[in-house]
């Protein structure tokens, strides 16, 4: 046990199974499954995990078990089929090489999805479409319940099989079960609707059906919401007294208690999360489940560190802490923790951008800050460098940090040249945005590592090619990242009052209340340029070329950014682009109609158009030097995942 964290590092008896630790990585869809199994890429992803010392895995976030249940547009583990026994025993056995505790979500997702992929019907407790995926369902009948129950034995049955230690029944999200208790959702006239009784009858089918099945030897949860967040829906009170009665049952083995539902996009968002909720933003849901059932409850939602987690469970708001995140971030944090490395932890700092947002929208989990996450196939082991050599990376932002780590963890004499006095690049810009303060994280971490890694580091020190050479490197790699991206619009350049959104967080935005925010990037760079005027006292309205404003924010950081957003007072308009200015007129065209019109109101005009790459010095050592390597923004400007996975790869190569 940790003397720094007692109640982290202390066993756990659930059922007939003792966990070693109380972190738990919970079900989460990974977009790893292999025509339905769970095949090498899912095992080795949560193999580090297991390897890195989580006492319980949950793994397989809305496996299916039934093909009624959509699987395909998630990827989900198709657990409705007996040839995924194999797959599950090699799985658990390799979890259970490392002592950890490991069990799988099984669910049926009711309404929630679409029937565009499999042409399969969408079935829910009565025809009410989910707001977010917008399909109305068939009404699920008795025989379809019936042959749905029966399916959820069945899957629970080979996990067993599998040699698994337990199984969650998911009934949050807004899945089939949690439907059925929803009085916004279930307008049955049956024994199924009506009071919360009634509505609770489906779960309780489920349920018990899934104890027969596996027997009084395997482990049963069930995964809940705290509180959907949804007008008319499963609020606090209802939820507890849903958990009250659930836990009278006596079938269940443990609470996982989330908060928000997947039915409406701000309720989507906060199910998982990112930094713009405080840390442990959900403690307080976990802690009223706790106060009404008997059985051990999981503790949900941006728990990234351990303090944070020893404290919560010293508060008694949980009895496990869900560290899911934190340990795509860093699979070894356990380990880390245990033996008191706490400044090598990587902290998930809630960027989203790397994990959930992928995977709403069917792209695999990655991670921002942690290149390996879904290359553990090929990344999870670093090779020393057969050949040592001298390289030198320009650039102390993301991309020259991760390169200079993993060239000198591999042997490398590294030297980092940094114009300015500072690490972090162009992050030092994205963290002055409202909620964004964490942006930095990758370089906090990356920073702290070059150092105790003992790079040879020269900050204030502008790289040139003469410098470069006297070097006599043998590879050279080249991070010098990116300025705002001026397009040749007409006017814009000679535009006095026109100004970058990157200098609009460093605070050099033209005086003016009137502000046009344009919006090309699509990005956080225009929104988070407007909040942070609108939080000035200015009027600011956006406009974009595309269908809506911030179009690549993510499903999990668009809606609260909208809705401080909307709070503030902004105006926002799509399909509209900066067409020219011509003496202080600003012209503006839409994209669709071709028609065109003029502003004579913008006092302040901030255009957001991406970066431009500063590649000069790379373009200047070309041919001069043995190796050369352009890489992150200053080869084409991307996003900060783009820029650490590049750098990675790239050092692994050298």
């Amino acid at each position: 046990m940790s003397e720094q964290f007692p109640l982290l590092f202390s066993p756990l008896q659930l059922r007939n199974k003792t966990i070693k630790n109380r972190i738990a990585s919970t079900a989460h869809v990974t977009i790893f499954a292999e025509n339905g199994m769970p095949a090498d890429r899912e095992r080795r992803y949560y193999e580090e995990k297991a390897k890195g010392g989580a006492g319980l895995l949950i793994c397989f976030g809305s496996s299916s078990v039934h093909p009624t249940s959509p699987a395909l547009d998630w990827k989900v583990v198709e657990m409705f089929d007996d040839r995924v026994i194999p797959h599950l025993q090699k799985f658990s056995d390799t979890m259970h090489g490392y002592g950890a505790a490991v069990l799988a979500q099984i669910t049926h997702r009711g309404r929630r999805g679409h029937s565009n992929l499999s042409w399969q019907r969408l079935l829910g407790p009565s025809r009410v479409k989910e707001p977010n995926h917008r399909e109305v369902p068939g009404v699920v009948q008795r025989e379809d319940i019936d042959m749905i129950v029966k399916a959820f034995g069945q899957a629970a049955l080979r996990l067993k099989q599998g040699g698994f230690d337990g199984v969650e029944i998911s009934a949050a999200h807004c899945h089939l079960i949690d439907q059925f208790w929803g009085p916004h959702v279930n307008f049955r006239d049956d024994e199924f609707g009506g009071d919360l009784d009634n509505r609770m009858k489906f779960g309780f089918m489920v349920i018990e059906r899934v104890r027969e099945t596996v027997g009084d030897d395997f482990i049963v949860g069930i995964r809940i919401t705290g509180d959907d967040f949804v007008e008319g829906g499963l609020n606090n009170d209802i939820m507890c007294e849903i958990a009250q009665k659930l836990s009278e049952h006596g079938m269940l083995d443990y609470f996982n208690v989330i908060g928000g539902s997947g039915e409406t996009l701000p309720a989507e968002a906060a199910c998982v999360p990112s930094m713009n909720f405080p840390l442990a933003c959900f403690k307080h849901l976990s802690g009223r489940i706790r106060e009404v059932v008997k059985e051990p409850v999981i503790a949900v939602g941006r728990i990234n560190d351990p303090v944070v987690a020893e404290k919560l469970l010293a508060d008694g708001q949980g009895d496990i802490v869900a560290m899911t995140r934190a340990l795509i971030a860093d699979p070894y944090l356990p380990l880390k923790a245990k033996e008191g490395r706490l400044d090598d932890i990587r902290q998930c700092m809630g960027y989203n951008e790397g994990c959930i947002d992928r995977q709403y929208r069917g792209i695999p989990v990655g991670c921002v800050q942690n290149p390996v996450i879904g290359k553990e196939v090929d990344w999870a082991d670093l090779p020393p460098a057969t050949t040592t050599k001298k390289v030198v990376v320009i650039g102390a932002g993301p991309a020259g940090l991760e390169a200079a780590r993993i060239l000198k963890t591999r042997g490398h004499q590294v030297v980092l040249f940094e114009k300015s006095d500072r690490f972090g690049g162009q992050l030092n810009i994205a963290k002055l945005a409202a909620k964004r303060g964490d942006y930095d994280g990758v370089a906090r971490w990356l920073e702290l590592q070059v150092k105790k890694l003992g790079v040879d580091i020269r900050l204030n020190t502008e790289a040139t090619v003469d410098g470069i050479l006297a070097e006599n490197p043998d590879t050279v790699v080249v991070a010098t990242g990116a300025v705002p991206l001026l397009p040749p619009v007409p006017g814009l350049q000679e535009c006095e009052f026109a100004v970058s959104a990157w200098d609009v967080l460093l605070g050099k935005a033209p005086a003016g209340n009137r502000v046009l925010v344009l919006d090309d990037q699509g990005g956080q760079e225009s929104v988070g340029a407007a909040e942070f005027l609108l939080d000035e006292g200015r009027e600011v309205e956006i406009i974009t070329p595309h269908y809506s404003v911030g179009e690549d924010l993510g499903p999990t950081n668009k809606p609260p950014v909208y809705a401080r957003l909307y709070a503030k007072g902004v105006r926002m308009q799509s399909t509209w682009e900066l067409a020219a200015i011509e003496s202080g007129i600003v012209r503006l065209r839409n994209l669709h109609a071709g028609v065109e019109i003029e502003r004579d109101d913008v006092d302040v005009l901030v255009y957001s158009y991406g970066g431009q790459s500063v590649d000069g010095l790379a373009r200047e050592l070309s041919g001069k030097v043995k190796e050369l390597h352009n890489i992150g923004d200053s080869y084409a400007p991307r996003s900060l995942h783009h820029s650490i996975i590049e750098a990675h790869k790239y050092a692994r190569e050298i």
